[in-house]
């Protein structure tokens, strides 16, 4: 499935003055594991090899008392069988959980802080980590202990009793409190119902006919089909134009387009808060298995790597009335067997709540 990506150098200091006094999202690996801390300085550290038969994720919400919660599942038991260190069983204190509805694969689990820096302490000088006898159904540690440094620091932690490793004796008082500024969202104001989306489309097709070319978008009928148009302001509507029609998910372009005027259409591009490699800021141009809700404003992206959701990315933009609004995205960028959709926060706009 195809997704396209065009970078705005400029746009980096407009995209992150409304939240001034946040963080700028940062996503790296540490040997075999990958960090990702959003805006908020929420982070998540997840071992990073896609071969393995384990899968680890730590959360740590910023601030003095952030939420923590450690998960940890093999995918080759039904039963939680033990945790095994560099070989050696360690008789853990961690919650353990079958393999069920709620969790496809068994493990361990913790939300408690004392839990969870006990067992990182056993893990500091440690080479491997095993939810079975067999080493070979184990993941490597390398890199651990700096991911989660690199946590401590960014959220304010080195010396702390909060810390993940190495807790010092300072209070839980003197780490940065969570960012918190909520923004006013103002009630959506009714939208009148578009009168004819399917002449507001076909204009769009007509008159953007050169782009959509440009765009290698030269959709069959049969995938033009799902074309749509949504009411976006009283004088404007939002035209989803299907390119691309997948196994699992479609490739649409967008396009603003003035209800009176649809000849006069302008296509969507959209930040998102990730650099590419230049460290300039990307934006989404190819938006897939698009949905709009006129009645709360809301824009919907969500592009899967493979079929299995291990991996891709979602994003939830807002329309203000003038402009779309980040409120959240999420990005795995590795394809590693980890639950569908299970992807970390990269960006949470205070105040927005994902799951209603």
């Amino acid at each position: 499935m195809k997704m396209r990506w065009k970078v705005y150098p400029l746009l980096a200091g407009m995209f992150f003055s409304t939240l001034s006094a946040a963080s700028e999202p940062v996503q790296r690996l540490f040997e075999q594991w990958q960090v990702t801390c959003n805006n908020l300085n929420d982070c998540d550290v997840r071992n990073a090899n896609p071969d393995e038969d384990i899968r680890i994720i730590l959360t740590y919400q910023a601030g003095p008392k952030g939420a923590i919660a450690l998960d940890m599942a093999g995918y080759d038991s039904d039963s939680p069988e033990g945790i095994w260190v560099d070989g050696k069983r360690w008789q853990t204190t961690l919650a353990s959980h079958q393999a069920d509805n709620q969790h496809d694969a068994a493990g361990y689990s913790s939300n408690s802080l004392v839990q969870i820096q006990a067992f990182l302490q056993l893990l500091t000088n440690a080479s491997t980590l095993s939810l079975s006898p067999d080493s070979d159904e184990g993941t490597s540690l390398a890199g651990l202990m700096g991911a989660l440094s690199f946590i401590d620091e960014r959220q304010g932690r080195l010396h702390n009793r909060t810390a993940l490793i190495a807790p010092g004796e300072e209070s839980a008082n003197d780490v940065p409190h969570r960012y918190a500024i909520e923004p006013h969202f103002a009630m959506q104001a009714k939208v009148a119902p578009l009168k004819d989306p399917n002449h507001i489309i076909q204009t769009v097709l007509t008159s953007q006919a050169q782009l959509l070319t440009d765009q290698e978008c030269t959709p069959e009928d049969e995938t033009l089909q799902k074309s749509n148009a949504k009411p976006l302001a009283n004088q404007r509507a939002l035209v989803m134009i299907n390119c691309v029609s997948g196994a699992y998910q479609s490739s649409s372009i967008l396009f603003v387009v003035p209800r009176n005027h649809p000849e006069r259409a302008k296509v969507l591009d959209l930040p998102i808060p990730l650099r590419n490699n230049q460290g300039d800021l990307q934006t989404v141009s190819w938006f897939t298995d698009p949905h709009y809700d006129p009645q709360r404003g809301l824009l919907y992206h969500t592009a899967r790597g493979r079929g299995l959701a291990d991996c891709g990315e979602s994003a939830v933009w807002r329309f203000n009335g003038k402009i779309f609004e980040l409120m959240s995205y999420h990005n795995q960028p590795t394809c590693d067997g980890g639950e569908p959709g299970n992807w970390p926060s990269v960006w949470l706009m205070p105040g927005f709540k994902e799951t209603e």
